[in-house]
Parts: C-alpha cells; structure tokens; sequence
C-alpha cells in the first residue's frame, strides 16, 4: 500500500493491537461528557460547511442559487480565484468530519454499553474533540506543505482516539460463540 492508503488502515490495527494515544497526552484534559461530545463533534464537521456557506455568499454577492446550491458552489469553486481554494478546503474539511464520525460516535456508544471508565472515556472525547479543531483550523485555514503535514498527524490522532474507545470497549466484552 502507498503511505497514504495505509494511513487508513493504521489506528484500527492500533487498537486491535491494545494501543493508542498515550495517557500522558490525554490524562491532564478535562473529562467531557461523551454524549455531549457527539454534539460536539456535530458542531465541528458542520462548522466547515458554515465557513463554506459565509464564503459562497460573500463570492456571490449575496446570491445563493437555493435550487441547486452545491452545482453554484463547485461553480465557484472552480472560477473563482480568491474564494474558490479555500471553499474547496472547507468543504474537504467537512467531507472529513463526515467521515470520521462514524467511527467516534460507534466508539463512544460501544464504551457506554460495554461500561468502560466514563473518566477515561470523557477525557478521550475531549482529546478527539481537540484533534478536530485543529485538524479544521489547519485544513481551512491554510495551504502549504506543512500545515498539510500537521493536518495529517491531527487527523491520525483523532481516528486513534476513536479507534481506542472501540477497543476499549471491545475489552470490556466477553465473547463467546
């Protein structure tokens, strides 16, 4: 696999090996309530398409093509020199936010039902909920190399964070078939 591909596939095989983010990098965090964090997490995928949306309107004066507003947004995307690159990124930073909550919301369902420590849990959600916002600091807000490269690490970060809280869980369950 290409490095990039196997970025993918990495934090599960961590947690099923019984890894993950290290406690000293979340231990001193406060502990948020997981539930609350789902909300949480909502609030941030969404926030990049709010940044999107503020940046549509301002590119198009105002005007916002309510028929099909994801054909006029990729329209700007695509002529608009000043605002169409960073809708683009916003709108990756959506897509991605989509993407990984999935996998967070199983997580902390699973440590709810399996029982798991709600201090540990709460202080991973927090962790995650971090790793989020930088990841759409970093994706919006900037396009070099290296804000590319620390976009990366966050983002392994968070899918980590969310595949501990599945093994954690998975821990907590015997099984017999």
């Amino acid at each position: 696999l290409p490095p990039t591909a196997a970025m993918s596939v990495i934090p599960p095989i961590v947690a099923v090996l019984g890894g993950g983010i290290p406690s000293a990098m979340y231990e001193l965090l406060p502990a948020i309530n997981p539930f609350t964090a789902l909300l949480g997490s909502v609030v941030l995928y969404n926030s990049a398409h709010m940044v999107k949306l503020t940046l549509h309107l301002t590119a198009s004066k105002g005007v916002l093509n309510n028929d099909n507003p994801r054909a006029h947004a990729d329209q700007i995307i695509a002529t608009d020199k000043k605002y169409g690159p960073i809708m683009a990124r916003c709108n990756a930073a959506h897509n991605n936010g989509l993407e990984s909550f999935p996998v967070f919301a199983f997580g902390v369902l699973a440590c709810e039902l399996a029982g798991v420590d709600k201090t540990t849990v709460g202080k991973l959600c927090t962790f995650h909920l971090l790793t989020r916002v930088a990841f759409n600091v970093l994706y919006m807000g900037f396009a070099n190399i290296t804000a590319g490269l620390g976009r990366t690490i966050v983002w392994a970060m968070s899918m980590v964070a969310s595949c501990q809280l599945i093994g954690m869980a998975a821990m907590k369950f015997t099984y017999h078939p």
